[in-house]
Order: C-alpha cells, then sequence, then structure tokens
C-alpha cells in the first residue's frame, strides 16, 4: 500500500511538473499583457515540430545536444512571437477580451494549419536522450531517468523566471508595467519594449517546453488543442500572472490525476479544478487586486422579486435601445427604422424561401451541410444570449448540447415510436434543469475568465463520463440513430429521407429562432443589455444581476440542448466529443466573427465559417489556414464583428447618397 502510494505522488509530481513546463509562458503572458493567448498550446506544438527536424540531423544525441536543440527551438519561436506581437497583439490593445479570444483562436488555427502543411498529418515520435532510457531506482520506486531530466528542467526553469520577475531590475519593471502602463509612460520608461521582452520570454518558453516535451508527446497537428487546455487550467487555477501559482497548481492538479487515474484517467483532473475553482475563483496564489468570490448565500435569488424590484428592471430595460452598433441615428428615408424594418422583413422572407428550396436543386451533401448550419445558428444564437446580452463567458456551452443530442439518440435508438416534439421538449427541459445548479454555484463565485474555464472543466468532465459509460456507447457514442416521424396514427410523416428532415429542421430552427428575438426584444432582453453595457450601474438601479444572469444561462443551456436534440437524427450518430471543447469553441466563434450582441450576428458568423469549411474540406491543411487567416483578416479589420462591418460600409453608401442627392438638389451648397 505504501509503495503504491509513493509511486502514484511520484507519478503525480512528474504530471505536474509537465504541466508547469507547459503553462509557463502561458502565465508570463498574461500576467504581463492581460491576454489568455489561444495559440499557446499551437505554438507548443511548433516548438516539439522544430525540435524533431532539428534532432534528426543529430544522430546518437545526448542531454547536452538535446537542451541546445531546445534552446534552439525556444528562440525560433520567440521570434515568431515578436512578428505575431508586432503584427496582431498590438492591434488588439484595448480591444475587448472578447476580440482577443478570437483572434488567438484564429491564429491558432493559422499555426495548426501551417504545421500540418508543413510536417504534414501523420504522427511523429522523438526518442528520449541517450542514457535516458533507463530507470533510477530509489528503493522500490522505478522512475524513468527523463522524468527526472523533466523534474530539474522545471525547478530551474522556475526558478530562473522567478528570480527574474522578482528581483531582476527588467522583471520589475515588467511587473510595473502590468500594474500600471500610464504612469510608466509618463515616468519615461517605454512600455512597448518592456512588453516586447515579455512576448520573447513567453514564445521562447512555448518553443522550449515543447522541445523538452517531445519526447513525452506524439506529434500531430491536432497537438496543441490538447495543450491549451492543460495550460489554461494550470494559470487560472493557480492565480492569472503568477508564476508561482502556477507552480503549485500544477502540482496539486498533476497529483490529482496519478491518484485519479487508478479510477477513470482525466476525470480527476478536471474535478481537481472544479473544486479550486469553486472555493477559491481567485486562483491559489491571487494578486492583491484579484475580485472577491460572490458568497455562498442563496438569498440573491428571490431578492427583488415582484414589486420595486420588477419595475426598476423594467424602467432599466427602457433606456436601452435594441440597436446594434453602426445604426445611424437619422438618415435618408431609405434608413429610417421603418424602412429599414420592411427591407429586413423582405430580406428574411426570401432567405426563408431560399433555405426551403435547397432539397429541390442541391445534393444531399450539401443539404446536410445547410442542415448543420440551420443547427449552428440556432447553437450559436443560445451562447450569444448569453454572452453578447448577459456578458458571461462560458467555455463549457457544448455540455448541455451534448445533453441534448444524447437524450434525442437514446430516445430515438431504444424508444422508437415516440413523439419527436416531446424528445425536444424534453431535451429543453432537461438542459435548463442541468443548469440551473450549475448556473447557482457557477455564476455566484467565479467571473470572467475563472468562470469561462470552470464551465469548460464541468464538460469536461461530462464528456469522460459518457466515455466510460457504456449505456451511451463509451468512447464509440451511438451510432445508426433512426430519424423520427412526426404526426399521430395515419397522420404521421416519417423524416427518414434527407429532404424531409431538413424541411422540419427548417420549420423547427425557424421556430426557435423566433422565440429568441422575441425574448431579445423584450423587457428582460434589455435588461439583459443594460446589465453587459454597465453591471455596476444596473445593480444600482435595483436589479438582481445575479438572477438576471442566471436566467439566461438557463435559457440558453436549455436552447443548446434543444439544438443537440436536432442534431443526432441528421448525423445518426453522437460522440462525447459533442461535449468536448471543440463543440464550445463553435458558437463562440460564430457569435464574435458575426458580431456578439448582435441577434443576426451569429447567423453571419456561421455563414462565413460554414462557407469557408465547405469550401475548402478537400484541402488538408489549408482549410484551417484559409479560415484562420480569414478570421483573423475579419477581427482586425471589424473588431465589432462582420455584421458590425457591413453596417459602417452600408451606412457610408447610404450617407453618400445622399450627399449626392442634397447636391443635385441644391447646386449651389455644391459649389460652396
Amino acid at each position: 500500500m505504501l509503495e503504491s502510494g509513493l509511486f502514484l505522488i511520484a507519478n503525480g509530481i512528474s504530471i505536474g511538473i509537465t504541466l508547469f513546463i507547459a503553462a509557463s509562458g502561458l502565465a508570463i503572458l498574461f500576467g504581463i499583457l492581460k491576454m489568455l493567448n489561444f495559440a499557446h498550446g499551437s505554438f507548443i506544438m511548433v516548438g516539439a515540430y522544430l525540435a524533431s527536424t532539428l534532432l534528426s540531423a543529430v544522430p546518437g544525441y545526448g542531454v547536452v545536444a538535446f537542451l541546445a536543440v531546445a534552446a534552439v527551438a525556444g528562440i525560433l519561436v520567440g521570434l515568431m512571437g515578436l512578428v505575431v506581437n508586432r503584427v496582431i497583439f498590438r492591434r488588439l490593445q484595448g480591444l475587448d477580451e472578447a476580440v482577443a479570444l478570437i483572434a488567438t483562436f484564429a491564429l491558432m488555427l493559422v499555426v495548426d494549419g501551417g504545421a500540418e502543411l508543413i510536417w504534414g498529418a501523420h504522427y511523429i515520435s522523438v526518442d528520449v536522450p541517450q542514457g535516458l532510457d533507463s530507470a533510477i531506482f530509489l528503493g522500490p520506486l522505478a522512475i524513468p531517468s527523463f522524468s527526472v531530466l523533466l523534474l530539474a528542467v522545471g525547478v530551474v526553469l522556475f526558478l530562473l523566471i522567478d528570480l527574474f520577475l522578482t528581483r531582476s531590475w527588467g522583471g520589475k519593471m515588467l511587473q510595473a508595467v502590468s500594474d500600471d502602463r500610464w504612469i510608466m509612460d509618463i515616468l519615461g520608461h517605454n512600455p512597448r519594449k518592456l512588453e516586447l521582452l515579455a512576448v520573447f520570454l513567453a514564445f521562447f518558453l512555448a518553443g522550449f517546453s515543447g522541445a523538452v516535451l517531445a519526447p513525452n508527446q506524439v506529434l500531430a497537428p491536432d497537438l496543441g488543442r490538447h495543450m491549451i487546455i492543460q495550460a489554461f487550467a494550470v494559470v487560472v487555477v493557480g492565480g492569472l500572472g503568477s508564476v508561482r501559482g502556477a507552480l503549485l497548481a500544477a502540482m496539486l492538479l498533476g497529483i490529482a490525476e496519478s491518484f485519479g487515474s487508478t479510477i477513470m484517467p482525466s476525470l480527476s483532473l478536471y474535478l481537481g479544478m472544479i473544486v479550486i475553482l469553486i472555493l477559491r475563483p481567485q486562483g491559489l496564489v491571487a494578486r492583491r487586486i484579484a475580485p472577491r468570490p460572490g458568497s455562498w448565500s442563496l438569498s440573491w435569488l428571490w431578492e427583488g422579486i415582484g414589486g420595486a424590484g420588477s419595475r426598476r428592471a423594467t424602467a432599466a430595460a427602457h433606456v436601452v435601445k435594441p440597436t446594434s452598433p453602426g445604426t445611424a441615428a437619422a438618415g435618408p428615408a431609405s434608413a429610417r427604422p421603418g424602412a429599414s424594418s420592411v427591407a429586413g422583413t423582405a430580406c428574411l422572407i426570401v432567405l426563408a424561401l431560399g433555405l426551403l428550396s435547397v432539397p429541390f436543386w442541391a445534393g444531399g451533401g450539401l443539404v446536410f451541410v445547410i442542415g448543420l448550419g440551420l443547427i449552428s445558428v440556432v447553437f450559436s444564437m443560445s451562447w450569444n444570449l448569453m454572452f453578447g446580452f448577459g456578458g458571461l463567458a462560458s467555455f463549457g456551452h457544448a455540455a448541455f448540447f451534448a445533453i441534448g443530442a444524447y437524450l434525442s439518440a437514446y430516445a430515438l435508438k431504444y424508444a422508437p415510436g415516440g413523439a419527436f416534439g416531446f424528445v425536444l421538449a424534453g431535451a429543453f427541459a432537461l438542459g435548463g434543469l442541468v443548469a440551473a445548479p450549475v448556473g447557482i454555484l457557477a455564476l455566484r463565485r467565479a467571473t470572467g475568465v475563472q468562470l469561462a474555464i470552470l464551465t469548460l472543466a464541468l464538460a469536461e468532465v461530462l464528456r469522460v463520463l459518457i466515455s466510460y459509460a457504456p449505456n451511451l456507447g463509451r468512447d464509440e457514442g451511438l451510432s445508426a440513430i433512426p430519424r423520427p416521424s412526426i404526426g399521430f396514427g395515419s397522420w404521421s410523416v416519417s423524416l427518414a429521407s434527407d429532404a424531409y428532415y431538413y424541411l422540419f429542421l427548417c420549420a423547427a430552427c425557424g421556430v426557435m429562432i423566433l422565440v429568441l428575438r422575441n425574448v431579445c426584444r423584450s423587457s428582460f432582453g434589455r435588461t439583459l443589455r443594460a446589465i453587459r453595457q454597465d453591471a455596476e450601474r444596473a445593480m444600482f438601479l435595483g436589479i438582481n444581476v445575479d438572477r438576471f444572469r442566471l436566467q439566461a444561462f438557463v435559457l440558453a443551456a436549455a436552447v443548446a440542448a434543444y439544438a443537440g436534440a436536432l442534431s443526432a437524427p441528421l448525423s445518426q450518430i453522437v460522440t462525447p466529443q459533442a461535449a468536448g471543447i471543440t463543440r464550445s469553441t463553435e458558437p463562440m466563434l460564430h457569435t464574435l466573427l458575426g458580431g456578439a450582441g448582435s441577434f443576426w450576428g451569429p447567423a453571419l458568423g456561421t455563414a462565413i465559417f460554414t462557407a469557408i469549411d465547405y469550401g475548402t474540406r478537400t484541402l488538408a491543411g489549408l482549410s484551417e489556414f484559409i479560415m484562420g487567416v480569414t478570421l483573423l483578416l475579419v477581427v482586425l479589420a471589424a473588431p465589432s464583428g462582420a455584421e458590425g462591418l457591413f453596417r459602417k460600409v452600408l451606412c457610408r453608401i447610404r450617407s453618400g447618397d445622399a450627399r449626392r442627392t442634397a447636391a443635385v438638389q441644391n447646386p449651389a451648397a455644391e459649389r460652396l
């Protein structure tokens, strides 16, 4: 018993030091630039690929050559970081965190696609240095020699970073810039040069860690996406920007993963994240200015219900006008609200007729893609209700999508013949019921990035549990899902054909879009806008901000489960990846690309993404590269989203037409 316990502790320390090495650069970048770089894992992957290429030219390399190659890979990635800072990071300063998030996600797509184009999609392995392919025995413990090297590298790395940040003049200057960039500029220092040092150091650590950890990994183009989840976990749990906290969090999560791996691998890592973030959401080593979490009291759930509280919320709702950024306050007749409303309605009717006509002229593949796009629109609109209107960022929204998908798949596969309408209603209700306790606990204890990582951990727990559930097909999921019938008795219509189910999807998604549109235009939706714009002022006006956000969270989860229930019969297979991080990022990207806070923004973002994905589906690696570049261009050119860019262009055209009309009517004014 003692021997196995010692082995688990030693294994946990080994896992923990690996997590710290991977997350060290991300901790520095956020500590200085206040930016969570979604592409950090991709640059770790690039460092690993560079090391594999360089080591292939050094036969029989030893420890010294291995570490030298790792340093060279780190320097190369650090230089890439300077280019990224010049082209992307500088343009993101002063913009909303959501814009930076989607820009770095687009950068991740570019790097992943580029890596696949350069090194291919096949797996690559890296050998350990000579002399480290054995084990070191400490009594009953057998510790791999390479793990001892990683432990030494991790300890030295931590000491060097900590000494640099806390004892050196340059490190103290970096921390001063992080605390108050403006005052450092006033004192005559150049914050931009200091930020260049931080960026180079962060990217160097990403490349160096990828190279050092390469023998422990199987190199593939998706390696960075697995690394970034763990890096995010370490940085957020440890305390944003704290290197000491990152080391402590890595050790605790590594030991938790080691002990939990005997029961259910990967589950204990996420459970540890959840426990720590709930008990101490500001992180294990929080900065003095970190916000304090809310209390454990539940009295906020019923404070202000009815009476004056409802009247204050309604009054605040009328203050916020449901306009989108870039809408002109005045203009020619064609730009007035009435004319634009008629034009918008006409466009929606034409779009609806075009979607309904797809099965009559398109092939089965295109019908399937557009059907997936319709479901993605509903799914993305549900996330937009939560984020764009309520100001809540969730990285685990796919958990509710998976709940609805598995409920629908299980009902259709093992209880055929039931009314599919009841299945959709059940998925909607189940998504809301699961979200209620999650929201009560999470929304009160965590905010911002901590809330995003907490919901990500919850979604990953659900994914792991599903992958071990025999009734749900484990990792293979549920396949051969039959499509339902609608109606009763002799009036029922089978939706087995692609065309019939697609038409049903158009109706089901259209109904939910109309429901969401009415919600967003109601006093509830306007109150959410007021909270999104200024939560403190809304709270001062007497609005129960937490309860309104909880209602938005529950409704968004219910709609996501509804979308999941529609997706299962379309694809006819559901796997645990329906709750994974890739699915969770889908509505985020669509919403932020189209325009967060705009009702039709997610639909526009989904259309852009679907078109790019379908047009580049046969291009291995190039598909992600093109998608990432397109996304980057849109984000950098129009931080408010594609709809905001479209509105600005439309307003300029209208204003130009108005000026030309005025000039024609009054030639003397033109001459003046």
